[in-house]
């Protein structure tokens, strides 16, 4: 196996499948309804709304770095639709989805022999922009899941 395959099976692994950490982005939003994707705990904290746009703007990101750019994504971090409500949430979750295809894609078809030139961003290989947007998603996985619980699921 290579190391870009690797790659792409945490991704895959982190999204849908047998994950290190013992769940998957999947797994933990399957029972997500609008209602309990916009609820904070406090005025301090993000919803699950937001971290999962969130990681959709910073994947987003990612994607553009890989192909040779800087530019941010064409909408903003954190944002949220102007409509709350299940219709919105779906859709929301379609957009995570598609991102995630577009990063293993992009991550798939990425020059194994280009892993340690440097990326875009100043003082990071694109081995590290991969294998920091994993460690992103991971970390925010967390953060939902005790959002969750916290929020009373």
């Amino acid at each position: 196996m290579t190391e870009i395959n690797r790659i792409v099976k945490l991704f895959t692994n982190l999204q849908h499948g047998d994950c290190w950490i013992g769940t998957n982005f999947k797994e933990v939003l399957q029972d997500v309804d609008a209602a309990l994707a916009q609820k904070t705990v406090g005025n301090s904290t993000n919803s699950i709304w937001q971290l999962v746009f969130h990681i959709i703007y910073w994947r987003t990101s990612v994607i553009n770095r890989l192909n040779g750019s800087i530019d941010p994504p064409p909408f903003k971090d954190m944002s949220l639709p102007d409509q709350l409500d299940e219709e919105s949430w779906k859709q929301t979750l379609l957009d995570f989805e598609s991102t995630y295809h577009q990063l293993r894609s992009t991550i798939s078809h990425f020059k194994e022999t280009n892993l340690h030139n440097p990326s875009p961003k100043p003082e990071q290989t694109f081995y590290q922009l991969m294998m920091g947007c994993l460690q992103h998603d991971a970390y925010h996985l967390g953060q939902i899941v005790l959002l969750k619980r916290a929020v009373g699921m």
